[in-house]
């Protein structure tokens, strides 16, 4: 990593740092070909959601990572994560920090989408270039209140491959892996707040209120 890109990481990961770490998944030592990968840690109020691979992939063997083939140049083959929040709260998201990497013949022009929109709405967009492991802190800033289940998706958003040919091939793979920042390894992890719901809070706020009046009558 050069310099200037380290600095970008530790100022990212300073960020990072103030923020709550909503859920997060260990890969290390995972073989790739694992069923799932469940949440490490989640926050209090929050669980992880695993880790998995639409059913259309095939699962293939890649140290220290969640990998696959078998894409298709559309929104029917992903990797799979997420949330569930607990009745009653919120999450405010801050940051996505994650790493992927294809083969030469994998796929090359990934998004990233998640379920507020039913997975129509394209968040970020992973170029992979050749086998080089690609190191991104995505900006999910713009999505507050979540509630419920949140699943997000990274997805083929063409036909390109990491080699920058057309026509992704079968046995091309692509894996997610941990963000390396030059002397670290960080799990994958969502950053934000968990915060009582708008409802919640207005209800707590009011009954506050009520307490104070009668104390003073």
């Amino acid at each position: 990593m050069n310099k200037i890109a380290a600095i970008v990481a530790a100022a990212a990961f300073a960020g990072a740092a103030n923020a709550t770490v909503i859920t997060s998944y260990t890969l290390f030592q995972e073989p790739g070909n694992q069923v799932s990968t469940p949440a490490t840690t989640s926050a209090a109020n929050v669980a992880g959601l695993d880790m998995t691979r639409s059913a259309n992939l095939n699962p293939t063997a890649a140290g220290n990572s969640i990998s696959a083939n078998g894409w298709t140049p559309d929104s029917n083959s992903y990797f799979s994560f997420g949330f569930s929040v607990d009745a009653g709260f919120v999450v405010n998201l801050n940051e996505l920090i994650i790493a992927t990497r294809a083969s030469n013949t994998g796929p090359g022009e990934l998004g990233l989408f998640y379920s507020g929109d039913n997975f129509s709405t394209n968040l970020h967009t992973f170029t992979q270039s050749g086998t080089s492991f690609l190191n991104s802190t995505i900006d999910l800033s713009a999505l507050t209140n979540l509630d419920g289940s949140v699943e997000f998706r990274i997805s083929p958003i063409s036909d390109l491959r990491a080699d920058g040919n057309m026509g992704i091939a079968s046995g091309g793979t692509l894996r997610i892996s941990e963000f390396f920042d030059g002397s670290d390894f960080f799990p994958v992890q969502f950053t934000g707040e968990v915060v009582p719901a708008p409802a919640s809070a207005a209800l707590l706020g009011l009954a506050g209120l009520v307490a104070g009046r009668r104390r003073r009558a």
